[in-house]
Order: C-alpha cells, then structure tokens, then sequence
C-alpha cells in the first residue's frame, strides 16, 4: 500500500476525520489505512487504490469533521531533486496554482518554492493564482508528496 491521500481536520477531531474518510473508502478497499501524524490535524491515507480513484471516491461524500482532500500522485523521500517528479503531473503550458506546505522542515519553503517554478517553466507552465487547478506539494518531515487536482 501506498499514501493515496492526505487529509486535513479541524485539531482535535482526527479521530472522527479518520472514521468518515476510513468509512467512505472501506466498500472499495478493506485494507484502507488511515494514520494520524504528529501534526494535529493531519492525516495520510494508506490504500490499494489508485491516488485519483480514491480521491473521486472521498469527493463523493459530506463530512463532518474532514476539512481538505488531496491526491498524493507522487510521493518519494525528500530531496530537492524529488520535486522533479511534479513535472508527470502538470500538463504543458499548463497554468496552475501552487499550494505548497512544508512541516517538520525549517527554512526549505523559498528554497522549494523557486525550485517548482523553475520545473514549471520547463514545461512552459507557470504559477497563476486565479487558476481553479491546484498543485499541491506537502513536504512532511523527510517525506514529499505531491497532487494535482481541482482547487
């Protein structure tokens, strides 16, 4: 099983997040995992799926307590060379809004954030914050992942 998902809930309530988003993704994987993380209010679920079947899926449910869904299309150890990965998921001449949070890791958000634009411009894409698609890059501790979906 690999992170499919991460899902973010009011501090607090990460049980609760954990039982909707587990319940909603049980009928299509039994073996569905859904792990707390040092962070209040952050969760990374763990499945046989694949990233974009289980976001459809966790979109197609109301919740009480789960804030934020997103796909985790790639994910490795971090490093700044990691972060070329993000270039298999954003089209070509692509606008797309970054959305990039670094947690367990001080001082690298201006470091990653120069590194994406310049990976963006490779492709002829660029940052625009008026775009409805998002890129979302989560650094967390040593682990980097990263999604693209609507925003």
């Amino acid at each position: 099983m690999r992170p499919v998902l991460i899902i973010t809930c009011r501090a607090g309530s990460e049980g609760w997040c954990e039982e909707e988003i587990g319940n909603v993704l049980f009928p299509y994987d039994p073996e569905v995992r859904v792990v707390k993380t040092k962070y209040p209010g952050l969760l990374i679920v763990y499945s046989k799926l694949d990233p974009l079947r289980a976001y459809t899926i966790s979109l197609s449910s109301e919740y009480g307590f789960v804030e934020k869904i997103i796909p985790v299309q790639v994910y490795d150890k971090f490093n700044i060379d990691a972060l070329n990965k993000i270039l298999n998921i954003v089209g070509y001449g692509e606008k797309i809004k970054v959305k990039l949070r670094v947690r367990g890791r001080r001082g690298l958000s201006m470091i990653i954030w120069k590194r994406i634009k310049e990976l963006l411009k490779r492709k002829n894409s660029r940052h625009d914050p008026s775009s409805n698609i998002c890129l979302y890059v989560e650094v967390i501790d040593d682990s980097f992942y990263a999604g693209r979906a609507k925003c």
